[in-house]
């Protein structure tokens, strides 16, 4: 876990999914909401500032090319937004939202002091309206 509140947390996609690679985010509502249109004003206000800190954080631990975000949810009927990275030197012929299997793997050791280093940048408190 990088940080949580009383209405949002912020994990890494866990390295057993997909190409285990760093910087890849999840936003999530605490309480169940299966999409956007389900969050109250509070929780988007929440979702809102955890996209743009984790974003802030990638770019800053990470230093990669890009950051996207992406809000997909077919798989899951829970309000997830994804906060990733495109690593600096990826091919053009990679997708924006592909993994690229010849990128920086981790394991779970590096996972964990990484995420303690994102988590650095979630220390101010947000205010909801």
């Amino acid at each position: 876990m990088i940080y949580t509140d009383d209405l949002v947390v912020v994990t890494h996609r866990p390295l057993s999914e997909g190409v285990p690679m760093p910087g890849y985010l999840f936003v999530e509502t605490i309480r169940h909401a299966a999409t956007l249109a389900d969050l109250s004003d509070a929780e988007g206000a929440a979702i809102g500032w955890a996209v743009r800190r984790a974003a802030y954080a990638l770019r800053t631990e990470l230093s990669p090319e890009y950051v996207f975000s992406a809000i997909t949810g077919r798989s899951v009927a829970h309000f997830h937004q994804h906060v990733f990275v495109r690593p600096a030197g990826t091919p053009e012929t990679v997708d924006w939202f592909a993994s690229w299997s010849n990128g920086q793997h981790i394991d779970e050791s590096v996972l964990a002091v990484m995420c303690e280093r994102l988590a650095t940048h979630f220390t101010q408190n947000h205010v909801t309206p």
